[in-house]
């Protein structure tokens, strides 16, 4: 605990986790636990406190992140690549506004890329730099938890059922998001959505040695309209 809000320079080598470490695992086998238990308890829920429910675990998701960012404002180590702009935060709002609204972009963007970013960031986790008992690390795990679990349980509960027709437009959507982005990383010198260079620990370190800088950002999107293919590809032969 002597650790818990230490940077991440002061913190020993030996205290760092390891990718797929015993402490990574168990990580992934409680929030997996905690997803399947969560999803049966949206089940059985009828539909009014469905609503309520959903509304009260936006909130509390955007409380948690608004507790990290208040933590390192008083701990004088607050910096821009700390904003909620990666597309796991972004996700933290998208999450906010289905809550509370019924638009379905917002809806199809939850499946299209949220679940791919909440996931990914799971099992490629960039913050094992940080021991177990740090806050960093706790924080990411359990909001990484949240943000799966909410669409999880939605597609449990199946109210969301995905439609590939909503695609083009929330290709689009996050084409101008990353387009902001990439211009704002320029300026301050930030990373969001990982536009400048990969993610340590990545596949997208992979990608950049295969074909370079910034050519691993094309070769993601080609991967990310296979992986859309795989992931709607049972619900198109569904809807037959």
């Amino acid at each position: 605990m002597d650790y818990f809000f230490a940077a991440a320079s002061d913190i020993p080598e030996h205290l760092r986790l390891s990718l797929y470490g015993r402490t990574h695992l168990l990580w992934l086998g409680a929030m997996a636990i905690f997803i399947v238990l969560l999803s049966i308890f949206y089940t059985r829920l009828k539909p009014y406190q469905r609503k309520q429910f959903k509304k009260t675990y936006a909130l509390f998701i955007l409380f948690f992140e608004l507790l990290r960012q208040i933590i390192y404002l008083v701990l004088g180590r607050y910096e821009l690549g700390l904003l909620p702009l990666h597309l796991c935060g972004l996700t933290e709002f998208l999450i906010f506004f289905h809550a509370f609204t019924k638009n379905k972009i917002i809806k199809e963007s939850l499946y299209a890329m949220g679940i791919i970013g909440a996931l990914m960031a799971l099992l490629f986790a960039d913050w094992l730099i940080y021991p177990l008992w740090h806050f960093q690390s706790i924080h990411s795990f359990v909001m990484h938890g949240l943000l799966l679990g909410y669409i999880i349980m939605l597609l449990w509960s199946q109210e969301l059922r995905p439609n590939y027709k909503l695609l083009p437009q929330v290709f689009i959507l996050f084409f101008l998001i990353c387009f902001g982005l990439f211009y704002f990383n320029k300026q301050y010198g930030t990373n969001f959505f990982f536009l400048n260079y990969p993610s340590p620990g990545s596949p997208l370190v992979m990608f950049e040695e295969w074909v370079g800088n910034p050519g691993y950002i094309g070769l993601t999107v080609v991967l990310l309209l296979i992986v859309w293919f795989i992931m709607y590809l049972p619900w198109r032969i569904g809807r037959k």
